[in-house]
């Protein structure tokens, strides 16, 4: 049985692109990423799919409006950004071998590039008028989200790691790391025993800080547990046996309103621009002819 073809979606009679739709559905799976499990990522599998059609309609609604609204865009400008695509991609030579692009391509290229600029243009007009916020509106944020600004405790460790093997057994292992660290609590460096018996391939032995539940809970518990500047016993987790070296231990802090005061006003600003730049997309779509969308709702 053959598979139905999805018909595009046309805005105004443009189709929107699939390559606009998955990089709007990319960007969706990466904001979620952080706010749900894996598990409820594949349960709104398809409500995420949906959001990123809706959104990538309004960039296109938003696209045809810069064509109208802004003037065309200085060539010098296109063949710059176009320029600095390419050295991205490791300069000319580079950039023609990986994507062997002919001269169409390189014109659809630039064109993209070309609403790209007018795009932004189009943003700046529409957020000319709005307000920067001020203090007083960054410390109502601050004081209203107080949780979003907790440094969690937090320790500095480093470790020696064995890993038992059939050349190397465990009781080698734990023989071997017990002898280690008696050496380590007699005064031996630290570093030098680390990489001389450390299995660690990429010399990675010290983890800078970390906080709770960024670790396996074996290892965790006992890099919480043992005093700043003292050694652990050896213990085993999932990935072998070690030794820890405790060098700072730091609480549960809050960061202050003046530490966090500019990056929250950026972050209202940067929410009344997507506001401003939403409402016109909301505008914009009341009039549209928009086919083949098909909308899930929440």
């Amino acid at each position: 049985m053959s598979e139905i073809k999805k018909e595009p979606i046309l805005v105004n009679g443009e189709e929107v692109s699939e390559a606009l739709i998955q990089q709007e559905l990319q960007m969706l799976r990466e904001r979620y990423s952080s706010e749900m499990s894996h598990e409820e990522m594949d349960e709104k599998q398809a409500k995420i799919e949906s959001d990123a059609c809706e959104n990538a309609v309004e960039r296109v609604l938003l696209m045809q409006k810069a064509r109208e609204e802004i003037a065309a865009v200085r060539p010098e400008e296109i063949e710059a950004r176009f320029a600095a695509l390419k050295n991205q991609h490791g300069g000319d030579e580079e950039f023609a071998k990986r994507f062997e692009l002919n001269t169409e391509d390189e014109a659809k290229i630039k064109a993209d590039i070309e609403d790209g600029v007018r795009l932004e243009k189009y943003f700046d007009e529409i957020c000319k008028a709005v307000a920067r916020p001020g203090e007083a509106d960054s410390k109502t944020y601050y004081d209203e989200h107080r949780e979003e600004f907790i440094v969690p405790e937090r320790v500095h460790a480093a470790h020696i790691v064995q890993h038992p093997s059939p050349d190397c057994p465990m009781e080698k292992v734990y023989a071997d790391l017990l002898n280690v660290r008696e050496r380590l609590k007699s005064g031996e460096d630290f570093d030098a025993l680390a990489k001389e018996y450390s299995h660690c391939d990429d010399g990675g032995y010290d983890l800078g800080f970390f906080a709770r539940g960024q670790m396996v809970q074996s290892f965790e518990e006992m890099a919480f547990a043992t005093p700043m500047g003292e050694y652990s016993d050896v213990f085993q987790s999932e990935f072998g046996y070690h030794i820890l070296k405790v060098f700072d231990h730091k609480p549960e802090t809050c960061r202050t309103f003046n530490e966090v005061r500019y990056d929250i006003e950026s972050m209202l600003f940067d929410a009344r621009k997507n506001d401003a730049i939403g409402a016109v997309a909301d505008e914009l779509r009341v009039s549209a002819d928009i086919q083949n969308l098909e909308v899930l709702e929440a």
